[in-house]
């Protein structure tokens, strides 16, 4: 069977990408040359500090040197993740730092149209445990009847990390 490459048309109406089978790809390139696979973008930036919001819009992140030093300022060990598809002020005060509604409070602005779209996705928590700074676990809490989802905090990374990445600029407050 002969297929011919098939050609991808630029604006100017020029050839400018060519598509062809791999083994005809292959015997066009020195065979001692490596092949890359490029990975898909994660949510993680290059340098690690943020996390992208999948579901938070155009430019919406977790600043993770922010989120780290909350962490450590308050002394967290664990939180629930509670990931809810419900507006954010549905969600009861007990439960207010919870991660879905934390991210949502501190990590999008007031006027975000994205407060009440659901922002804790499972390749976010993924990521969140990717960091090395957090574990994922099942943990009771008093305002939950069974036990649930909780990223455990892993205080010598959590520490290492804002070592090497220095304090957060505009904290979050305590509390708040």
């Amino acid at each position: 069977m002969d297929i011919k490459p098939q050609f991808i048309i630029g604006k100017d109406g020029k050839p400018q990408f060519a598509v062809l089978l791999y083994n005809d790809y292959l015997s066009l390139i020195d065979a001692s040359s490596e092949v890359t696979q490029v990975a898909p973008p994660g949510l993680i930036s290059a340098d690690g500090t943020k996390v992208t919001l999948p579901n938070g819009g155009p430019g919406a992140y977790i600043d993770l040197v922010r989120l780290a030093d909350y962490f450590q300022r308050r002394g967290t060990i664990s939180l629930a993740v509670n990931q809810r598809a419900q507006s954010l002020d549905k969600f009861p005060n007990d439960q207010r730092d919870t991660l879905e509604p934390f991210i949502r409070r501190h990590f999008l602005s007031p006027e975000s149209p994205y407060r009440n779209t659901m922002q804790v996705t499972t390749e976010l928590v993924n990521t969140l445990v990717e960091t090395g700074m957090f574990k994922l676990i099942k943990q009771s809490f008093p305002y939950f009847y069974r036990p649930v989802k909780a990223l455990e905090i892993v205080v010598p990374a959590l520490l290492e990390f804002l070592k090497e990445k220095g304090p957060a600029t505009n904290p979050i407050q305590l509390y708040s």
